[in-house]
């Protein structure tokens, strides 16, 4: 198959997605079987399925798709990018996640709870009352302009997780697990307000 063949305005089953491949405007039919997806790219396609548990995705990039509360529970996203998406409680529980980025994103609700995440770079989304619970980070997890509102990583280790230019308001997690998370000295007297700390100047 060649690289870079742009296929659009059409109607094919997720099976027969052919690496390579750029999908634009395409409706994505069902699945029959175990959804292994690599090397495409899906541009403002729709989709009829909305399980996808399971499922393994390999280079993938997703761009103006609105997967808002699919399942995914125990899938695999590997150096993939998601444009413009539309995730709203979308449930990834259980999910292994290697090197993924997310840029313009409205993710609120999304349940990335109990998931293994070896290096994301969030970038400008939205993400509140996200579930971050129980995760295991490994190298670099960022959070850039993102609102986190809400969001609750507790039970998550958050050593060198960098928050500085993301809206922490309500943010929910474990003080003794919060040893070297990165935060801005904007932020701190909200953090620190959370403990009942009144900061006197």
């Amino acid at each position: 198959m060649t690289d870079n063949l742009i296929v659009t305005d059409q109607t094919i089953s997720l099976d027969d997605l052919a690496e390579g491949t750029t999908y634009r405007h395409c409706t994505i039919d069902y699945s029959n079987q175990e959804i292994n997806v690599q090397r495409v790219t899906l541009d403002n396609c729709t989709f009829r399925q909305h399980d996808f548990s399971k499922s393994a995705w390999l280079d993938c990039t997703f761009i103006g798709i609105d997967w808002s509360n699919c399942q995914f529970d125990g899938s695999y996203f590997t150096d993939c990018v998601f444009q413009d998406a539309k995730l709203l409680g979308a449930d990834m529980y259980r999910c292994g996640l290697i090197n993924l980025k997310m840029t313009d994103c409205l993710a609120n609700y999304v349940n990335f709870s109990e998931s293994i995440i070896k290096g994301i770079t969030v970038q400008d989304c939205r993400l509140v009352e996200s579930y971050w619970t129980a995760i295991k980070f490994t190298r670099k997890i960022s959070f850039h302009g993102c609102d986190l509102t809400r969001a609750d990583f507790g039970e998550t280790k958050l050593k060198s997780v960098d928050f500085t230019s993301s809206e922490l308001s309500g943010l929910r997690f474990d003080w003794h697990l919060a040893y070297g998370m990165k935060i801005s000295p904007d932020q701190a007297p909200n953090l620190v307000a959370m403990l009942g700390i009144n900061v006197v100047s």
